[in-house]
C-alpha cells in the first residue's frame, strides 16, 4: 500500500481505498494465514507449541530478508512486503518475550499432546516403526519438534517428518510455512532401514508413496472420511501392529462402529462385482480360446491370453530414451452405437521407434469388456510383428542378426582371451617342398644380392639361387653396428647363370661362405641347402670354391711385404690361442711395443720381441642386424679397442672378408624374404578372390607390434576397424528395413566384436600367417631341405583373440587402399561369409528408395534447416525423421531419429577416420586414436551442436493504442537443436538448461578449440548436454547420406560448415595435448592406483544438487573439487586439476 500511494504515476485513489476496506494485501493475506495455522497449534498442541511456531515462522522470515540462499520459498515476496512482515512480527515477538517462557512441562502441553506423549511412551518396544497422521503443515512440524526436545521420549523415538510436495513448485510464498521439503528426500529410506523410528506426516503419505510397512499409525485427529481410515490402517503391515485414533472426550465415539459397517458394505459389493466379472472373463475366455498361434519349425505358441504382457515385453527391448516412455497406448471404440450390450474395438499404438508398416494394430473382432478387446489387439500387433521379421521363431524379440548367429555369438564369447593357435607358417617349407626331384641347377631361378656400403655404389657379391619364384623384395636395411649402415636389395639376376654350373659348384660355394661365420653351426653331412650362394665374379665355382677353401698360418705375412697387402681382400684373422675368434684385419704395426699401443694379446705372455703384429678388431658377436644397436650396445661399441696380434698366433682365411660379411647378414635377409613369401602364400591362397595388387599392404597387415618389423598393422588396423563398422552398419540397416536401432546395434555389436573376428581368423586359417616372432638371429641355423620336409608346420602358440581380430581388420584396411570399398568387401565375403555383404552402390539405392516410400507433409519451417545444415534434401521424410524424437506424438513421422543416428554415427567416423589415416606425415597410431576420440565425442558434437545456428526474421507487434498497431521485423537465431520434435515437457526444459549452461561455457571453450594447447574436456562435460543434442548431428548426416546415395563428401561438407573438419585439422597438425585428463593421470601414476571419489556437497541450493570429487593416488590425497553438475564433469575436472598438481610437483609442463 505504501508503494501504491508512493507511485503518483500508477496511483488510483479508488483503488486504494477499496484495498483498504476489504484489507486483502499480500502481506495482510500472510498474516491472517500465520494467526490462523496459530491458532490451530495452539488448539491442538498447546502454549509452548504456539510460541516456538510462531518464534520459528518469523526466524524464517529474517533469513529470507538477508541471504538470498534462504528466500527461495518468499521469492514471490518483494523486498518492501517482506520488511513490512518482518516489522510486524517483530513488534509481536518483543510483546510475548516479556511474559513467561512456557516450558515443555504438562502445564505448557494440550492435553491431547500429553496423552500422545503417554501413548508413545507405553508402546516403547525396540523394533517400533510408526506414523502420527496430524491435519496441517504446520502441525507437522511443531509436532515433530516437541517430540524430539521433549525429555520423556526424546532419548527412544527418532522423529522426522514428511509433507506433500507435488505442488511445491506452485505454492505460493507463505510465511507459515516453516518445513523445506528438501530435508525429506531420505525420510522414507530412514525408516525403511530404521534409523529413524517415527515420522509425523499429513494425508500425503495415505496413498500413491511406497511406505515401508509400519507396527504402529496413529491418528493425531479423526480421519475426514472411510477412505483415510482404511488407507491409513492399511499401512499398519506388520504383524501385531496397533492402530489408534485420537478422540477428544466430547466427540461420539460410535464414529468408529459406523466406519466398521461401512467397510463391511464396501467389501460385499465389492465381492459381489468381483463374481460378475469372474463370470465374464470365462465366457470370453472360452471365445478368446480360437486366439492361438503355433509356429511349425520350433512348436513356440502364443495365447491371446498372453499377448498382452508379450507386447509389453517386446516393447521394453526398444532402445531406451531418457524422455520418452516405451509402452504401448491402448484406445477404444464402442462399435455398439447406444445399443446393449455394449461392444469394444481396441487399437494399440506402438512406441514411434518401431517401423511405421507395423506401429499400429486393432483388434480383429469386438469384444464387451476392455479386457478382451486388449488381448486381441496385442495379439494382432504381435503377429505383425512377428511377420515383420521383429519377434522370432520362438515368439521372442530377435536380438541378433539372426537365430544361427545369435548361437555362433553364444561359442565365440567362449573364447578366452588368449587361445592355442596354429604355429607360424615357415615359406621355406614351400620351397624346400619345389626342390624335391631338383637334380640340377638348369629349373632353378637366380636373384642377386647387392649391397650398398655407407651410401657408395651397389655392389653385386653373389647370387641365390630358389627353385621358385620370389616376390617383389623392398630393400632391407643392415644394422651392421652403431655407427655402420648398409642397404640389400634382392633383385632377379640380369644376367642368368651358366647352366653348365652343376649342383656340386652350388654346394662347394654356399657352404665355403656359410663356414665362414657360421663354422660351428654346419650339420655335418648335410648340403641340400634350402636356398644356394654363388660368386657372380667367378667364373668357375668350383675352382673359385677350392681356391678360397681353408686359411694360411699367419706366419707368412713376415715373408711379404705386408704394404702392398688389400685389406678386403684378405679373410678373416683367427687367433688360434683362442679356439679360432674370429678378427678383422685392420692394419699392420712393426716395431717394439710403445706404451698407449693397443691391448697385446699373445700366448707368451712375458713376449715383447720387436717385430710385425697385426692390428685387428672382433668380428661383430651380434646376430640381429634388422634393428638399430640399442643404447647399451652402443655403449659396448664405444669402449672396443683394436688388438694386437702376432702373425704367429693366427691363422688368416683365404675367403676375402666381404664374404664373411655378406655371410654374416644371410640369416637377416632371408628372414625378410621368408616374411614377404608367407604374405605371398597368403595372397595366392586364402586371399586369392581378393586380388591384391600392392603386396607390402599385406605384409604390414599380417605383421604383429612383437615381430619387430619395419611396419605393423595397427595403422591398418584402425583404418579397417571404422571401415568394418561402416560397412556393416551399412549392410543391416538396407537389410532389415524394419529393425529398429536396438536391433542393429546388437547385430552390429556382434559382428565387429573381438570374438567374432577371432572365431572367423581361426575358421579361414589366417592364424598361422600372422608375423609375430620377432627376429634375432641368435639361434639361426643353416636351412635344410630335409628338415624343413620332416619338421612340422611350426609349433602350435599362443595369440590374443584381440590379436586375430585386429588382423582381420587390417586386412580390411589394407584392401580399402588397394582397391576401395569393393575390395574391402571381398575380405569380409571371405572371412565373414553369413552376413549378406553387397555393394555400397546397392545398399545406398535400398535405403534411398525405402526413405522415398514415405509419405509426409514437408513443414515448410524445415526450409530454414537446409538453409542452416547447407544441404537441399531430395526426399523430405529425411530431414524430419532425423529430427523426430522417440517422445514425438502425431501423424506426420515415419519413425523416431533412431535408425538415421546408427547410420550417421559411422558416417562420422569413417570420414575422420579416413582424413586422420591418410594425413602426411602419418600420425602414429595412438594419436589417430586419440584424435578420433576427441572430434567424435558427444559432448564435442552437442557444443557444435548447440552453436549452429542461422538468424531468421520475427515480426514482432506493439499497440500504442486502441488504433495504433505497430509492426517491426527482427532478426533472432534459429538452433539447429530448436528444429527437434517432441512431446515432452521435459525435453523443452532441458533444451533451455542446457542452453544457458552453454552461454556461460561458449567464450572459454571456443578458445581453447581456436588456440588452446589442449583439449578442453571439463568445460565441454560441464555444459552437461542431454544426449539428444550429439544424436541430431549424427542423424542430419545419417539423413545426408542417404539422400546424397551415399555420398561421403556431402556429409563432409556438412562436417565442415560444423566446425569438425577444422579442428581436426589442427589436431593433426600437433601442438594440442590430446590424452584425457584420466588417461594422462593414469600414466604419472605409473604404478599407483588412481581412486575418483565423488560425494553430494551439503551446500547449495538443493534444486540442482552439486557434486564434488577426491581424488587420490596411491593413499595420499592429490586435489579436491567442487561444484559439479555431473559424475563425468567432477571427474574430468579433478583429473586436470591433479595432472596439473602432480606436472607442478614434478617441474614439468602443465600441459
Amino acid at each position: 500500500m505504501k508503494e501504491l500511494r508512493s507511485d503518483t504515476e500508477i496511483c488510483d485513489i479508488r483503488q486504494v481505498n477499496k484495498t483498504l476496506a476489504s484489507r486483502k494485501t499480500c502481506s495482510q493475506e500472510q498474516l491472517k494465514h500465520l494467526y490462523t495455522r496459530a491458532n490451530i497449534v495452539e488448539q491442538n498442541l498447546g502454549p509452548w507449541a504456539v510460541r516456538w511456531y510462531v518464534n520459528a515462522c518469523f526466524q524464517k522470515l529474517q533469513l529470507g530478508c538477508r541471504d538470498d540462499e534462504h528466500s527461495t520459498s518468499l521469492e514471490l515476496l518483494k523486498d518492501s512486503e517482506k520488511i513490512y512482515l518482518e516489522q510486524c512480527l517483530s513488534t509481536f515477538i518483543s510483546s510475548m518475550s516479556t511474559e513467561t517462557q512456557p516450558s515443555l512441562d504438562d502445564a505448557f502441553l494440550s492435553p491431547k499432546t500429553r496423552r500422545l506423549i503417554d501413548f508413545l511412551l507405553e508402546e516403547q518396544k525396540l523394533d517400533f516403526s510408526g506414523l502420527i497422521f496430524v491435519q496441517t503443515r504446520a502441525e507437522v512440524a511443531v509436532l515433530s519438534q516437541l517430540l524430539s526436545t521433549h525429555p520423556q521420549v526424546k532419548d527412544f523415538y527418532t522423529i522426522s517428518t514428511f509433507v506433500g510436495a507435488s505442488n511445491t513448485a506452485n505454492r505460493k510464498a507463505n510465511i507459515s510455512e516453516i518445513i523445506d521439503v528438501r530435508s525429506q528426500v531420505d525420510t522414507l529410506d530412514d525408516l525403511r532401514f530404521g534409523r529413524r523410528n517415527l515420522v509425523v506426516t499429513t494425508n500425503a503419505l495415505e496413498e500413491g508413496i511406497d511406505v515401508p510397512a509400519c507396527n504402529m499409525v496413529i491418528c493425531f485427529d479423526k480421519p475426514a472420511n472411510l477412505k483415510s481410515v482404511i488407507q491409513r490402517r492399511g499401512r499398519a503391515r506388520q504383524s501385531k501392529s496397533t492402530f489408534a485414533i485420537m478422540l477428544a472426550d466430547d466427540e461420539d465415539p460410535s464414529v468408529a462402529t459406523s466406519w466398521k459397517q461401512l467397510e463391511e458394505h464396501m467389501r460385499q459389493l465389492y465381492q459381489d462385482d468381483m463374481r460378475r466379472l469372474q463370470k465374464l472373463d470365462e465366457s470370453e475366455g472360452d471365445d478368446e480360446g480360437d486366439q492361438v498361434f503355433v509356429v511349425e519349425k520350433t512348436g513356440a505358441k502364443l495365447f491371446g491370453s498372453d499377448a498382452v504382457s508379450h507386447l509389453y515385453h517386446f516393447c521394453a527391448t526398444l532402445p531406451t530414451r531418457q524422455y520418452s516412455n516405451p509402452a504401448p497406448v491402448f484406445s477404444f471404440e464402442d462399435e455398439s452405437k447406444g445399443m446393449i450390450p455394449q461392444m469394444l474395438r481396441s487399437k494399440v499404438i506402438l512406441p514411434i521407434s518401431v517401423d511405421v508398416s507395423v506401429r499400429v494394430s486393432r483388434s480383429q473382432f469386438a469384444w464387451a469388456t476392455e479386457k478382451a478387446a486388449k488381448r486381441d489387439a496385442a495379439f494382432q500387433a504381435y503377429m505383425q510383428l512377428y511377420d515383420a521379421g521383429l519377434i522370432s521363431d520362438n515368439l521372442l524379440p530377435i536380438r541378433a542378426y539372426e537365430e544361427a548367429i545369435e548361437q555362433a555369438k553364444t561359442e565365440v564369447e567362449k573364447i578366452a582371451s588368449l587361445i592355442k593357435v596354429k604355429g607360424q607358417i615357415n615359406p621355406w617349407h614351400l620351397v624346400a617342398r619345389q626342390w624335391q626331384g631338383i637334380e640340377s641347377l638348369s629349373g632353378v631361378r637366380s636373384f642377386d644380392v647387392l649391397l650398398r656400403w655407407d651410401g657408395k655404389d651397389a655392389t653385386t657379391i653373389m647370387q641365390m639361387l630358389v627353385p621358385c619364384f620370389l616376390p617383389a623384395i623392398p630393400q632391407i636395411t643392415i644394422f651392421w653396428d652403431a655407427y655402420t649402415t648398409f642397404e640389400v636389395t634382392i633383385q632377379p639376376s640380369i644376367l642368368q647363370f651358366s647352366r653348365s654350373t652343376h649342383m656340386g659348384s652350388a654346394i662347394q660355394s654356399t657352404m665355403l661362405l656359410l663356414s665362414s661365420v657360421f663354422r660351428s653351426r654346419i650339420a655335418t653331412g648335410k648340403t641340400d641347402f634350402v636356398a644356394f650362394f654363388i660368386p657372380l665374379e667367378a667364373k668357375d665355382q668350383i675352382r673359385w670354391a677350392q681356391q678360397l677353401a681353408g686359411a694360411i698360418t699367419g706366419s707368412k705375412l713376415n715373408q711379404v711385404d705386408v704394404s702392398a697387402l688389400s685389406l678386403f681382400k684378405l679373410g678373416l684373422i683367427r687367433d688360434v690361442t683362442q679356439n679360432g675368434v674370429p678378427y678383422i684385419l685392420r692394419g699392420f704395426q712393426n716395431g717394439n711395443l710403445r706404451p698407449g699401443d693397443a691391448k697385446f694379446r699373445s700366448a707368451d705372455a712375458e713376449d715383447n720381441e720387436p717385430g710385425l703384429f697385426l692390428q685387428v678388431s672382433r668380428f661383430p658377436k651380434r646376430t640381429d642386424f634388422l634393428h638399430p644397436v640399442h643404447t647399451l650396445e652402443q655403449k659396448e661399441a664405444k669402449r672396443t679397442y683394436t688388438t694386437l696380434l702376432r702373425p704367429e698366433d693366427c691363422e688368416i682365411d683365404k675367403l676375402p672378408v666381404s664374404y664373411a660379411y655378406f655371410a654374416a647378414i644371410v640369416p637377416a635377409f632371408l628372414h625378410r624374404v621368408g616374411v614377404r613369401m608367407a604374405a605371398a602364400h597368403l595372397c595366392d591362397t586364402l586371399l586369392a578372390p581378393v586380388q591384391f595388387q600392392n603386396l607390402d599392404l599385406v605384409v604390414t597387415a599380417i605383421t604383429a607390434s612383437a615381430a619387430q618389423e619395419p611396419s605393423n598393422y595397427q595403422r591398418q588396423e584402425y583404418l579397417g576397424d571404422s571401415i568394418l563398422k561402416f560397412l556393416t552398419s551399412l549392410t543391416l540397416m538396407s537389410e532389415h528395413l524394419r529393425w529398429h536401432e536396438g536391433i542393429l546395434s546388437r547385430a552390429k555389436d556382434h559382428i565387429v566384436s573381438n570374438a567374432s573376428l577371432a572365431r572367423a581368423a581361426l575358421a579361414v586359417g589366417l592364424d598361422s600367417f600372422i608375423q609375430t616372432k620377432a627376429f634375432t638371429g641368435s639361434k639361426w641355423r643353416p636351412l635344410y631341405v630335409s628338415d624343413l620336409l620332416d619338421a612340422p608346420a611350426g609349433e602350435p602358440r599362443e595369440l590374443s583373440t584381440k590379436t586375430l581380430a585386429d588382423v582381420i581388420e587390417a586386412l580390411i584396411g589394407a584392401a580399402a587402399i588397394d582397391g576401395g570399398f569393393k575390395k574391402a568387401i571381398a575380405i569380409l565375403k571371405l572371412c565373414l561369409p553369413r552376413v549378406p555383404w553387397g555393394g555400397v552402390e546397392e545398399r545406398n539405392q535400398t535405403l534411398f528408395s525405402s526413405a522415398q516410400q514415405a509419405s509426409i507433409i514437408y513443414p515448410h519451417e524445415f526450409s530454414q534447416l537446409e538453409e542452416l545444415v547447407g544441404y537441399t534434401f531430395n526426399v523430405t521424410s529425411l530431414p524430419l525423421e532425423a529430427l523426430t524424437d522417440s517422445s514425438f506424438i502425431g501423424s506426420n513421422a515415419s519413425t523416431s531419429y533412431d535408425r538415421l543416428e546408427f547410420l550417421g554415427d559411422v558416417c562420422l567416423d569413417i570420414i575422420v577416420s579416413t582424413t586422420s589415416f591418410k594425413h602426411e606425415p602419418p600420425v602414429p597410431t595412438h594419436g589417430l586414436h586419440l584424435i578420433r576420440t576427441a572430434v567424435v565425442n558427444a559432448n564435442f558434437l552437442a557444443f557444435l551442436c548447440l552453436t549452429l545456428s542461422i538468424f531468421v526474421p520475427r515480426k514482432n507487434i506493439t499497440t500504442a493504442s486502441k488504433h495504433d498497431i505497430q509492426v517491426s521485423e527482427t532478426s533472432v537465431p534459429k538452433h539447429i537443436w530448436s528444429f527437434l520434435r517432441h512431446a515432452s515437457p521435459s525435453i523443452r526444459k532441458a533444451q533451455q538448461d542446457c542452453k544457458n549452461r552453454y552461454e556461460e561455457l561458449r567464450t572459454p571453450i571456443l578458445e581453447s578449440l581456436e588456440h588452446g594447447s589442449y583439449i578442453p574436456w571439463a568445460l565441454l562435460a560441464r555444459v552437461d548436454a542431454p544426449k539428444f543434442f550429439s544424436d541430431i548431428i549424427e542423424s542430419v548426416i545419417g539423413a545426408m547420406y542417404i539422400d546424397s546415395h551415399g555420398s561421403l563428401a556431402a556429409c563432409e561438407a556438412f562436417l565442415e560448415k560444423l566446425g569438425i573438419m577444422r579442428y581436426l585439422r589442427r589436431l593433426l597438425q600437433g601442438g594440442v595435448a590430446l590424452y584425457h585428463p584420466k588417461e594422462e593421470l593414469g600414466q604419472l601414476a605409473d604404478t599407483e592406483r588412481v581412486r575418483y571419489e565423488v560425494f553430494k556437497e551439503d551446500e547449495g541450493d538443493d534444486r540442482e544438487k552439486r557434486l564434488g570429487c577426491k581424488i587420490f593416488v596411491g593413499e595420499r590425497e592429490v586435489v579436491k573439487v567442487g561444484d559439479g553438475v555431473s559424475v563425468l564433469e567432477v571427474e574430468t575436472r579433478g583429473a586436470e586439476e591433479a595432472v596439473r598438481a602432480l606436472k607442478g610437483e614434478r617441474g614439468g609442463s602443465i600441459f
